[in-house]
């Protein structure tokens, strides 16, 4: 039996959530074709389902206004530190597409899971536990579009305190636009790239340059999302639609390494394993990236690992893990122990070859055989 998709989108109702989180959202609803859903600020219907976000500067007191304001809409708590007191589902940040639908799907089965709860149904102690420092007088300067947007995995690193132990965030490449990119980069032939089914940049990584069949607005919102279906074959023809946007290879990559990366530790890089710089990125043309300069001449010249490089630097760990994603995306880092292996094979002189054994000494009744036969 075929399910056939509602005319009527699922209406999203959200709270606590600024133009770009409500981009990211978009954008998901908009690649996700099992079934419709659109934000309640481009549609006109009821909301059936919400989604609050609670690590905004109000941080819990959104969710009490939101429940108030709303007590019988189920919603999902989107969030990078979970509680196990919550009054509703939640989602742990960063959001992934595979987890995101189907805790929807489970709302909307249930609507009335959570409506037991009162509007004020954080505990005073939760909510108190739970909230971010308060914020700052002044407001934070919005950030150009070229320069990398943090967002909500810089909140999940926060500086710690005196005494407490940092905690390193992990970033997978698979399923990622960024873990797309990389893998073309690295193929001998163009490629033609597809994302959820639809063409997005064919790259040429003999001649280092990519084409665009979408804005760069869309690639940051798309670096945001896992789990994305990705696929990747040789470029046999030219495609017919023209592309939105040509560039250099290495400049998209160190950008969307930045876009994705966002202050997590590369998978598969270990924070104790020495790392050095094969060759300095050219960062005057390249997104901007806070000491970056100081990064590149450390790891240059002495192989360092990122728990030695924060400490050295005095720098927090995320800026060096986004250079670790940009550079690695470039193939300009790697491990030292795989340098130094290298090197020494390089320069280890040839090992000579065994003399050859002497030959055995014959026996007296042996020799006179073969002078007998030589006769």
């Amino acid at each position: 039996m075929s399910v056939s998709t509602p005319a009527e989108p699922i209406t999203v109702l959200t709270a606590g959530m600024d133009e770009r989180k409500l981009a990211l959202f978009r954008m998901a609803f908009r690649l996700h074709t099992l079934h419709r859903y659109s934000l309640a600020s481009d549609y006109p219907g009821t909301p059936q389902v919400a989604i609050v976000d609670v690590d905004s500067a109000s941080g819990w007191q959104v969710w009490q206004q939101y429940r108030q304001q709303h007590p019988a809409l189920p919603a999902l708590i989107v969030t990078a530190y979970p509680s196990d007191h919550a009054p509703s589902l939640q989602m742990v940040k960063p959001v992934r597409m595979e987890k995101l639908f189907p805790l929807l799907r489970q709302l909307l089965a249930a609507p009335g899971h959570d409506t037991a709860v009162a509007a004020s149904a954080v505990p005073a102690a939760v909510a108190a536990a739970m909230a971010p420092p308060a914020p700052a007088s002044s407001p934070a300067p919005s950030l150009p579009p070229s320069l990398p947007m943090h967002g909500d995995a810089a909140a999940a690193n926060p500086a710690p305190r005196s005494g407490q132990r940092r905690t390193l965030q992990r970033f997978h490449p698979a399923g990622t636009i960024y873990g797309l990119l990389v893998a073309a980069a690295r193929q001998k032939q163009p490629q033609q790239l597809h994302c959820e089914q639809r063409l997005f940049a064919t790259v040429d990584p003999v001649q280092g340059q990519v084409a665009l069949y979408t804005t760069l607005s869309s690639v940051q919102q798309l670096c945001e999302l896992n789990g994305l279906r990705l696929g990747a074959e040789v470029l046999a023809a030219p495609p017919g639609d023209e592309p939105t946007l040509r560039l250099p290879l290495p400049t998209l990559l160190w950008q969307v390494a930045l876009w994705s990366c966002r202050g997590r530790l590369l998978a598969g890089i270990d924070p104790d394993t020495p790392l050095r710089l094969r060759q300095w990125p050219n960062l005057t043309r390249l997104a901007p990236l806070p000491g970056a300069l100081r990064i590149a001449g450390l790891w240059s010249r002495t192989p360092t690992s990122l728990r030695v490089a924060v400490s050295l630097l005095k720098m927090e760990p995320g800026p060096l893990c986004n250079f670790i994603a940009a550079s690695h995306a470039l193939g300009l880092l790697e491990p030292a122990g795989k340098a130094n292996e290298a090197a020494s094979a390089a320069t280890r002189p040839a090992t000579p070859a065994p003399a050859p054994l002497p030959p055995a000494r014959q026996s007296l009744l042996s020799r006179l055989l073969g002078r007998i036969k030589n006769l």
